[in-house]
């Protein structure tokens, strides 16, 4: 199915739509809630696709030779491709050495906050890929000597690994921030509250929402992001408001807001 379709989102919805989307068929086909885990795993698919800029222009423009290779030619599989996913077979090869080979490494948000070792298998071998905080997802290592020795008089070529972040349940990331979602209902939206949330990294965080807080407005905890892996700067949390309805009004809380209404007008 389209990517597009799967998400209910149309082909010029913009990020934020398609995180909202995702979020929501996400949480209601969650095979952890009694959800459809083939449905769930297509959400992931599409979301993943669908939230990358490269791949999302990839997904819409894809190649005219549709992935294989240009110019014919037969020949059986390469026996790396279940293990490295895009084998560079078609390129030229480089001189005095084996093709290099390519593979996606799948790793949490929580990964990519505190850090990773991952082993992967490369044929010949396990090797361990360590993996610093902060890394931005698409970032690719280069695992020198590690590709397929097709030829076994030539050195073999080398592995790139890249790293592929995968579509967290409650938590997404913006560059260094971090972004998070909290309900307030709408009387504590209009008078002030303090809430208790989660952070990726396990903590619990006390944040104040100030009085009259519009619906959509994003709050901002300083230096609880993502650091980076290069500058060592570190990002911020930042927190989307959604304002809900009461479930219901006592009848002092409607005349109350009756009277607010008729002040604003009177200001107006």
């Amino acid at each position: 199915m389209d990517h597009y379709q799967t998400l209910g989102v149309g082909k010029n919805a913009d990020v934020r739509e398609i995180k909202t989307a995702y979020r929501k068929l996400a949480s209601k086909h969650h095979p952890d809630k009694g959800g459809d885990e083939q449905k769930f795993k297509e959400l992931q698919r599409a979301y993943e696709t669908l939230s990358d800029p490269q791949k999302r222009a990839e997904y819409d423009n894809p190649s005219p030779f549709g992935g294989g290779n240009p110019f014919g030619g037969g020949g059986q599989g390469n026996p790396f491709s279940e293990i490295f996913g895009d084998i560079f077979g078609n390129r030229q090869q480089r001189r005095q050495q084996n093709f290099d080979a390519q593979t996606d490494l799948g790793i949490t948000l929580e990964d990519a906050y505190f850090g990773t070792v991952q082993r992967i298998d490369v044929g010949s071998g396990l090797i361990d890929i360590t993996i610093p905080a902060g890394v931005p997802n698409g970032v690719r290592y280069t695992v020198h000597g590690k590709g397929p020795q097709q030829d076994p008089n030539l050195p073999p070529g080398d592995l790139f690994v890249r790293v592929r972040i995968r579509p967290h349940m409650e938590f997404g990331r913006d560059g260094n921030d971090l972004i998070g979602l909290v309900e307030v209902d709408y009387i504590n939206a209009m008078v002030g509250t303090t809430i208790e949330l989660n952070h990726i990294s396990g903590r619990k965080l006390s944040v104040s929402v100030p009085p009259d807080t519009q619906p959509d407005a994003r709050l901002r905890l300083r230096g609880e992001g993502f650091t980076d892996a290069r500058s060592s700067i570190v990002g911020d949390f930042i927190i989307g408001v959604k304002v809900t309805p009461p479930e219901k009004l006592q009848e002092e809380h409607i005349k109350l807001l009756q009277r607010i209404k008729q002040e604003r007008r009177r200001n107006n």
